[in-house]
């Protein structure tokens, strides 16, 4: 499954998700909360799952270029430049490897995997996460369902999304994005009230998400390992 495949997949739904939000009442509101999963998965090796493409066609001799690619990158948190040279080494190490389109595919991924855990949708899950991470996702769907709890949730927009962390571990490729994002999120319980969230409230939320892939693979994929809410 291509980037493109993926963005073309998502427009129809993005633009669904953001006439809700123009019907719905906007306030701004930030909050912090605990990472959505509940979950605290460390980095690991994907174990041979397909995950979600998150590059072009292969470039050979690829050499990763950060000209114009300052939205990319968190500029604090590359002070020291070790996001360029850990994105360098992913690019020497990985034909497939570029920068536009990574980040192109992480926000589409973002998009997909959130949905998908809102409704409850292991299926599309399976595919985009590494083992470890989908048995977490899937213990919280299955609690939430055990509780008679339904999510509904509407991404009205990524405000930003910016790399954090790059480096290559041996064969294997890590990359760190921060997501800043609206969205509305209301919990119902069985009866249908709301018990966490508000169906009329925008809330600023904060997301950091590790990617991963085995440079010496053939298949492009990336794999989802670990995620987390921003320490403020």
């Amino acid at each position: 499954m291509y980037i493109d495949i993926l963005i073309f997949a998502l427009i129809a739904a993005f633009l669904i998700y953001r006439l809700n939000a123009v019907l719905g009442t906007r306030h701004g509101d930030e909050r912090q909360r605990p990472n959505r999963y509940d979950t605290a998965a460390q980095p690991e090796a994907p174990e041979g799952r397909d995950g979600v493409t998150l590059d072009a066609e292969p470039q050979r001799g690829n050499v990763v270029s950060l000209a114009g690619a300052e939205g990319h990158i968190d500029t604090d948190a590359n002070a020291d430049g070790r996001i360029e040279t850990g994105l360098r080494d992913i690019a020497e190490a990985d034909s497939y490897f570029e920068l536009n389109s990574f980040m192109q595919g992480a926000r589409a991924a973002f998009e997909m995997i959130v949905m998908a855990y809102s409704r409850g949708d292991l299926d599309t899950l399976r595919p985009l996460l590494s083992p470890k991470l989908f048995a977490d996702f899937a213990a919280g769907v299955k609690n939430r369902e055990a509780l008679g709890q339904t999510n509904e949730l509407i991404i009205h927009r990524i405000k930003a999304a910016r790399i954090i962390e790059a480096h290559l571990g041996g064969t294997m490729a890590y990359v760190t994005v921060d997501f800043d994002v609206e969205e509305t999120s209301v919990t119902r319980d069985a009866s249908g009230n709301v018990i966490d969230g508000s169906p009329d409230r925008v809330f600023s939320v904060e997301d950091i998400w590790t990617f991963t892939r085995d440079t010496r693979a053939s298949d492009p994929n990336w794999a989802l390992i670990e995620t987390r809410a921003a320490e403020k």
